[in-house]
């Protein structure tokens, strides 16, 4: 217990950066031992003082990395380690409402894309931020929870563009291996499984009012309730699941590597960055890494490579091994072993913070002197209230904004209720999406009057595609991320689109009868446009707009006749031997949602193909 209570002190010391925080911290340390897991030891200074051969390497211990470990380790015979340049996740980042404490922490790469004038000119220092979990478990750490699939088109898709196996019906199996899923609705059953390590459910909370009011206003507008997310219907209001269990968050670590830490050939290298893709000719034979204490080792692997680090991260390390565009590895004075595309095709779901619907609430009361101390005690013993949800991001839409018959949607709205006098709630909305202080002031300001709701849009198909290069052949220093988000109008007009269907949906008898308006943010850099004016709202757009923190694309899966396609659809990087690139980077075209599930999904089915591979070539692979 003393131990557990050293490292608590540790982690809140680095984490307590708000005042929901402060006021929870001494409730945390108390708890934290039953709030950790016990995840697997790190081995790197045995691996770095001996001489072990490993069958698999795999860089990263994220969605997809702890998901490959887990199975490759199931063979029993082959020795598996896994790198991580992270450490165990912190106990904050297991109590859902807290995701926001982990953002720009030591558990979060906290990128920054290059600078654009068309995008987040009211984020701090008018620069996106691009979030990416640095921990055992990855992303799933720090995420917003949200677990949806997309729809069967962008599997099918996929699939059209000469990938094979990747078509809906034959990735489906592969979403519903790792679930074990807390039915609500009887027609989940057939999308959902249980008997996976990943447990898969719903907030434990009261609804506010906001889901029925846009139920409500949905249903005048022809528009379906959803009784699941994750099925055959694409279109409509409803509450997505997360991957939450008994009110904490299940990242992946927790599912997919606790349960095996005692596994004899399983490996973990924690705080460790992998630096290069060490190559005899064109065959992958290992990896060169860096220790915490900054010594730099090499890790050999006999069978295969496989980089799960990530859409920013897995590029990176292609190109810093030579593998990737040759011209601009030659400028990078990078010998050229492989000319791939790598970095390029990516895509990311650009978000609308700036729509701010407004109304009196007559209910509303301040928030008890008591509060906070209220709903840690409600959490840490009975695990309810608002410290066990997401802040509201599981109420989710889908609609088409150009064709309302359309069975595919354009955009996901997700709905963010700021009720009056809550400015802790907004506190920690401003820290996910970096809003600048003008804007935070201005609905702060709006608060002390009235109740907000955000109706975040999200451009699920966008047609820009950015890419990533090389700032510096040195592996501590990121990338360079040219996101482009809005360098096809049509995205631009997509979001606007966005605010024409929310400005039906003010028009529905519900909200005219609640007396709800849309409030115009004073933005300073948009003063000189009129009110409402079209001119306004695309300004609006410029400074409001944000990423959503689902970047995938920058290793391309397609056949070797693509030349835009960096793996094969075994995940095979094309023209090496013993090289697999295994995360969302490999995604052909971004999924119409949240893109967690889909790289959990990822990670299962490169498992299995790395096991049919070498089950073909005489390995033993059950």
């Amino acid at each position: 217990m003393e131990a557990c209570m050293e490292a608590s002190c540790a982690a809140a010391t680095t984490s307590a950066s708000t005042f929901i925080f402060l006021q929870l911290v001494q409730s945390l340390l108390v708890a934290q031992c039953g709030l950790s897991d016990n995840y697997p030891p790190d081995r790197s200074e045995e691996i770095a003082n001996s001489n072990i051969e490993f069958d698999f390497v795999i860089v990263g211990a994220g969605s997809a990395g702890s998901v490959i470990a887990n199975r490759l380790t199931e063979v029993e015979n082959w020795k598996v380690l896994l790198i991580e340049a992270g450490d165990d996740p912190s106990a904050v980042s297991e109590v859902p409402l807290l995701f926001p404490e982990t953002l720009s922490t030591s558990e979060d790469y906290s990128y920054d894309a290059e600078p654009d004038e068309l995008i987040c000119q009211s984020s701090k220092n008018k620069v996106c931020k691009w979030r990416k979990g640095k921990a055992l478990g990855g992303s799933t750490t720090i995420n917003g929870m949200i677990y949806h699939y997309g729809n069967d088109e962008d599997y099918n898709e996929w699939s059209r563009m000469g990938n094979e196996g990747w078509s809906y019906e034959e990735v489906l199996p592969y979403f519903k291996k790792s679930q074990s899923c807390n039915y609500v609705h009887s027609d989940e059953r057939e999308y959902c499984d249980h008997g996976g390590p990943m447990h898969i459910g719903y907030f434990n909370y009261t609804d506010t009012g906001i889901q029925k009011l846009f139920m409500s206003a949905a249903r005048e507008l022809n528009v379906p309730i959803l009784n699941t997310v994750n099925g055959d219907k694409y279109i409509g209001y409803g509450i997505a699941p997360a991957n939450v269990h008994e009110a904490r968050k299940m990242n992946t670590a927790r599912a997919f590597l606790s349960p095996i830490k005692n596994r004899s050939n399983f490996y973990v290298m924690k705080s460790t960055r992998a630096d290069a893709v060490l190559l005899r000719g064109t065959q992958a034979i290992g990896v060169r890494v860096t220790l915490k204490n900054g010594r730099s080792i090499d890790v050999r692997a006999s069978k295969e490579v496989i980089l799960s680090a990530g859409t920013v991260a897995s590029p990176q390390l292609l190109m810093l091994s030579g593998i990737g565009p040759k011209q601009h590895l030659l400028e990078m004075g990078i010998p050229s072993v492989v000319d791939l595309p790598v970095g390029k095709n990516l895509q990311n779901h650009v978000g609308w913070q700036g729509i701010y619907l407004t109304y009196k609430n007559e209910t509303a009361r301040p928030p008890s002197s008591t509060f906070i101390s209220d709903e840690a005690y409600e959490y840490l013993m009975y695990k309810r209230g608002s410290l066990a949800t997401s802040g509201g991001f599981d109420f989710v839409s889908f609609v088409n904004v150009y064709d309302s018959n359309s069975k595919y949607p354009d955009i996901q709205f997700f709905h963010v209720h700021y009720p009056q006098w809550n400015v802790d709630k907004l506190n920690v909305i401003s820290k996910i999406f970096t809003m600048d202080d003008d804007m935070k002031h201005d609905i702060m300001k709006t608060l002390r009057e009235v109740d907000i709701i955000a109706p975040m849009p999200s451009l699920l198909k966008p047609k820009s595609k950015g890419e990533l290069r090389l700032r510096s052949t040195n592996p501590a220093i990121p990338v360079k991320i040219y996101a482009k988000c809005f360098s096809e109008q049509k995205n631009i007009e997509t979001m606007l689109e966005s605010l024409n269907f929310i400005k039906k949906v003010l028009k529905t008898e519900t909200f005219v009868r609640q007396g709800v308006s849309l409030h115009h943010l004073d933005i300073p850099g948009c003063r000189h446009t009129e009110s409402d004016s079209d001119e306004y709202w695309r300004c609006n757009l410029r400074h409001t707009s944000i990423t959503y923190y689902h970047a995938t694309g920058t290793a391309k899966m397609g056949p070797r006749s693509d030349p835009t396609a960096v793996v094969d659809a075994r995940l095979r990087v094309h023209g090496v031997q013993g090289l697999r690139v295994v995360d969302a980077s490999i995604m052909p075209t971004i999924i119409s949602g949240t893109t967690m599930a889909p790289t959990i999904m990822i990670g299962e089915k490169g498992a299995d193909l790395i096991k049919e591979d070498w089950a073909d070539v005489g390995g033993k692979a059950d």
